[in-house]
């Protein structure tokens, strides 16, 4: 572009003056010939070359001032745009080299200008595009202008650093179209530059990171479509769909994937987060292009403006479904081990090694009445104080990292005296030290082992209780067949008595008389009756301690009664505080009831266990009248109901409840195992399908009911 503001140049000045001074030679000249008046024409020769001086002079002057002041304003004002400019200048010659570089270079770069002068810019360029400089020499030899042309160099400052230059030339030509050089500005871009090949970097991160994600990431809008302005590549993987297909105006929506049991989940969660201008995170299903579900994580956060307008959201969606289904899987075989810990049968605690408790089972706190949740931080021998004794080896068992035991522990329970078998497991997994015991009751076994102990002397006694009522029944024999003989040597009926008789002198008639008067023969009598007894006895004790196996025949409970009556009635206690023979036995039987089946044995067993507890409660409590027991049978619908009744002192509601538990008893030690009620019990309920139960109350006896089924099967 041409410059509009005139410039004075010397030609110019001579041929203003040389125009001037005409104008004034011709002036004055006039002025002489014309005027009249000789005074003026000769002041007018004498001063007008002084003058002509002056007015020439005021009039270049005025001219040069003129012509100086836009002048001097543009040289301002390129002075002051130059200082305030990110750019400097530069000239260079014909020959390309650098004449002249401003201040401002060495301010913007720190390169001194010393260094560039007299050299080419391809002299100063680093790695070079050899087409790209190519084309640049072609532009200057061609003396075209250009602009935006960027380069780099090597020789910027000291530290040899490399920097970006952008520059912008016009040639320059001289008054007779002579081509100069090249006059133009340059800009530092390295910031620029490194920006920008950092932003391409990003660009080209965050691109290999979204192709890369194991799901969708995501931006689009808040709406009920959940529509996309953006879909990473991962989509396809995560839902069966190409990314184009999720984007706006594709062929499905995000929100047509999601489940419609979650779809009003997904909504809520995401729409109280972005009230909040919070993150969000949610976990629900969704369904593929193929129809499989899965299960997938969310994470997202909503974008707002300045004013807090949202614009969009933008997050990410991954497949959980494995995670999903191992966590499944881990609650489920958290939930079994937890069940498998529950049912065990004995109390399981966990304790740390300080002995506090972390975890125990169902079964402590059904014994306890603590929850997990109420004892956990307690220590164990708080909970247990009767097994306080224990901590020292649930120590040892975790520093030798072996099992200890201790059996037979005894404890007070509700006042009895319980068993208890103690088991310390030390526990040592990822650096958690501890223990886990498990308490097992063992109060049955000890007292089973004890009834086995006086089982087998019981049984030794009945072995040889059995040899000597063998051994008995010989002495017995003899006495009953002698008393016989006597009663028949003594008989006037036989020949053969009268005829030794009358051999000897005797008169069998007087002879008998005086037997009569003193009672032989009342003797003779008593001993053959208690011979009997004895011998029945006997005879009933051998059927009973024979009789082993069961066998389910028509039985006559009448008789079954009265047989266990009589083993009753020959069973006292040694230190005399009960005697059947003091005990007055009522029997009410029901003609109506007929034959019932049932194991004879068995049956005997149980009311002959009744009928001793009934001796023996009334011993201990002996009631204001005379003993009695009452055995009574009535048919009822279906069933045969046996009842033992007796005038004792009868028994508590506490006592009742459990009358028939394994090893209650309510004897003092050593005279009871707690047993017998228990397995008439289940004599009756189990291998009878009857029933069994008892109505008492204290100083009101007991009755015992016994309900047989009439059409009993074997």
């Amino acid at each position: 572009m041409k410059n509009k503001i005139p410039i004075l140049t010397p030609y110019k000045v001579a041929g203003i003056y040389t125009l001037l001074a005409a104008i004034w030679f011709l002036l004055t000249a006039q002025l002489t010939t014309s005027s009249g008046q000789a005074g003026l024409a000769q002041w007018v020769i004498t001063y007008h070359d002084g003058f002509f001086v002056v007015v020439t002079a005021l009039l270049l002057y005025l001219l040069i001032h003129y012509q100086e002041k836009p002048q001097r304003d543009l040289i301002n004002r390129y002075r002051d745009l130059a200082i305030s400019s990110s750019d400097w200048s530069w000239e260079m010659d014909d020959q390309f080299r650098f004449t002249y570089l401003s201040g401002r270079l060495y301010e913007l770069t720190g390169i001194e200008s010393s260094k560039l002068l007299g050299r080419t810019r391809w002299d100063l360029a680093g790695d070079q595009d050899q087409e790209k400089w190519n084309q640049h020499r072609k532009t200057l030899e061609d003396h075209q202008p250009f602009r935006d042309f960027t380069y780099q160099s090597n020789m910027a400052d000291d530290s040899g650093e490399i920097r970006s230059f952008k520059i912008s030339g016009v040639p320059v030509y001289d008054d007779r179209g002579q081509f100069m050089g090249y006059r133009g500005t340059g800009t530092d871009i390295t910031e620029q530059v490194q920006a920008e090949s950092a932003h391409r970097e990003s660009q080209r991160m965050l691109a290999t990171l979204m192709s890369n994600l194991p799901g969708l990431a995501y931006r689009g809008g808040n709406d009920a479509d959940w529509s996309l302005e953006y879909a990473s590549s991962g989509t396809l993987g995560l839902t069966g769909y190409p990314a184009d297909d999720l984007i706006e105006g594709g062929k499905v929506t995000l929100a047509e994937l999601i489940l419609k049991k979650d779809r009003d989940y997904v909504w809520q969660g995401v729409q109280e987060a972005l009230d909040k201008k919070r993150p969000y995170q949610l976990s629900y299903r969704i369904k593929t292009a193929s129809g499989e579900e899965k299960w997938v994580w969310e994470q997202g956060c909503g974008v707002f403006s300045a004013d807090g307008e949202l614009q969009a959201i933008e997050g990410f969606i991954t497949d959980i479904s494995e995670s999903k289904n191992a966590e499944e899987e881990l609650r489920r075989v958290r939930q079994y081990l937890s069940n498998v810990f529950d049912s065990m049968p004995s109390i399981l605690v966990g304790v740390d090694l300080e002995g506090a408790i972390i975890e125990w089972n169902l079964r402590a706190q059904e014994d306890t009445g603590f929850s997990v949740d109420e004892v956990r931080g307690r220590f164990f021998g708080d909970v247990f104080p009767q097994l306080e004794s224990q901590l020292e080896k649930i120590r040892q068992a975790i520093e030798q990292r072996q099992p200890m035991k201790s059996e037979n522990l005894i404890t007070d329970v509700d006042h009895e005296a319980h068993y208890s078998d103690v088991m310390v497991y030390p526990l040592i997994a990822n650096g958690v030290r501890g223990a886990v015991i498990r308490i097992d009751d063992v109060t049955a076994r000890v007292r089973l082992e004890e009834m086995m102990v006086q089982t087998e002397k019981m049984l030794s006694v009945g072995g040889l209780a059995a040899g000597m009522a063998h051994e008995i029944n010989n002495p017995l024999g003899a006495i009953l067949q002698g008393c016989q003989n006597v009663t028949r040597r003594l008989s006037a009926d036989l020949p053969k008595n009268q005829e030794v008789a009358d051999e000897t002198g005797v008169d069998l008639q007087r002879l008998h008389h005086y037997l009569e008067a003193r009672g032989i023969s009342q003797f003779v009598d008593d001993i053959r009756e208690a011979g009997s007894r004895a011998a029945k006895i006997v005879a009933d004790m051998l059927a009973f301690s024979r009789r082993s196996e069961m066998s389910f025949v028509p039985a006559d409970l009448r008789e079954l009664l009265d047989i266990s009556a009589r083993l009753a009635g020959s069973d006292y206690d040694l230190k005399k505080k009960y005697d059947f023979r003091q005990i007055e036995i009522v029997r009410e039987y029901d003609p109506a009831l007929g034959d019932v089946k049932c194991d004879k044995t068995e049956i005997e067993q149980v009311v002959l266990n009744l009928l001793k507890n009934a001796a023996h409660a009334m011993a201990d409590n002996p009631s204001q009248g005379a003993n009695r027991i009452i055995l009574r049978t009535v048919k009822e619908d279906n069933f045969a109901r046996i009842e033992v009744i007796d005038n004792g002192p009868g028994m508590d509601e506490q006592t009742r409840k459990r009358i028939f538990e394994p090893f209650f008893t309510t004897k003092e030690v050593g005279l009871g195992t707690g047993l017998g009620l228990s397995v008439s019990y289940f004599i009756i309920t189990e291998q009878h399908n009857g029933s069994m139960s008892v109505e008492s109350s204290p100083g009101k006896g007991a009755r015992f009911i016994i309900r047989l089924p009439l059409a009993q099967t074997t």
